[in-house]
């Protein structure tokens, strides 16, 4: 016999929060007709407001090299446009977009447990470029597409930290040698007061990445015990790691990241070595300017 009460029991609870998402398309040439989607955005039934990028940085990397930040910029002015729109009316319908060659989707309705669950909803079923990078066994394209990310992303934090203060050039890309007959390190920045490294996590080659990051703490390690002439103060591994809310990864791809992360960080604590993660080259720069300050 059918148990009403107990099948009752069984069903699962509606989302918490539904609202609006819609896409936001960029058309890279004008009157190609070729679109793909640069933004997501939604408007919840709570009357909060996100819009976030919907392709992921190694992607636009791979797709404009050293471009890339620009493209990126770009997205934030169409971004934060859009967000302050959405805040003062709600209404994707009447936005104008700050570029000739952006549109906006139509509306359509989604349900989740969060605001970013949405935003996910809407990657999956808008953006395809979002896709490129989901898991270690990836083709042999993506993982081309990972090696190029990996190169530029230094150079990135480079960019940014010579651009403010040029004289710190001379401290990137340096070699430490240890007394001992170690091997050389190389150090992605090292002055007479700093010793700091950098890497990455993202969902595509993820042991390969910690693998490179553990190796990364252990020089920096043996930096702080061994040492030279200078006695340095700040010893840092710095990580690249998308923000948690990323719409372009899924909660599973964002756990394992977050694995990684902590996997880093017990080390650097056992190391004696600070780890910070990061999400743009401008929070990186900052780190390493503050200790040349």
């Amino acid at each position: 016999m059918l148990n009403l009460e107990q099948l009752l029991k069984s069903v699962p609870k509606m989302p918490a929060i539904s609202g609006q998402w819609a896409s936001v398309y960029l058309e890279p040439m004008i009157g190609s007709g070729e679109r793909f989607t640069i933004l997501v955005a939604a408007v919840t039934s709570t009357g909060e407001v996100q819009v976030k990028q919907a392709i992921r940085k190694e992607v636009i990397d791979a797709m404009y090299g050293f471009k890339s930040q620009a493209f990126i910029n770009m997205i934030e002015l169409i971004a934060h446009s859009l967000k302050h729109h959405l805040d003062e009316t709600r209404d994707f319908y009447s936005w104008k977009p700050p570029v000739n060659c952006v549109t906006i989707g139509k509306p359509r309705g989604a349900a989740s447990s969060s605001t970013t669950g949405i935003l996910r909803q809407a990657v999956s079923l808008s953006s395809s470029l979002s896709s490129l990078l989901v898991t270690e066994a990836d083709t042999k394209d993506s993982k081309i597409v990972t090696s190029r990310s990996n190169d530029r992303w230094p150079g990135q934090v480079f960019d940014v930290v010579t651009g403010i203060n040029k004289k710190l050039e001379v401290y990137f890309n340096q070699s430490f040698t240890f007394s001992d007959g170690h091997r050389p390190a190389k150090i992605f920045y090292l002055s007479e007061n700093a010793a700091i490294n950098t890497g990455k996590l993202l969902p595509s080659s993820l042991n390969e990445q910690v693998k490179d990051g553990k190796a990364k703490i252990s020089d920096l390690s043996m930096i702080k015990k061994q040492g030279d002439i200078f006695n340095r103060d700040f010893h840092q591994m710095i990580i690249y790691r998308p923000e948690d809310d990323s719409p372009a990864y899924n909660d599973k791809q964002m756990n394992t990241i977050h694995s990684a992360f902590l996997s880093l960080q017990d080390l650097a604590d056992t190391y004696d070595v600070s780890i910070t993660a990061v999400s743009t080259p401008e929070q990186a720069a900052r780190i390493i300017l503050k200790t040349a300050a």
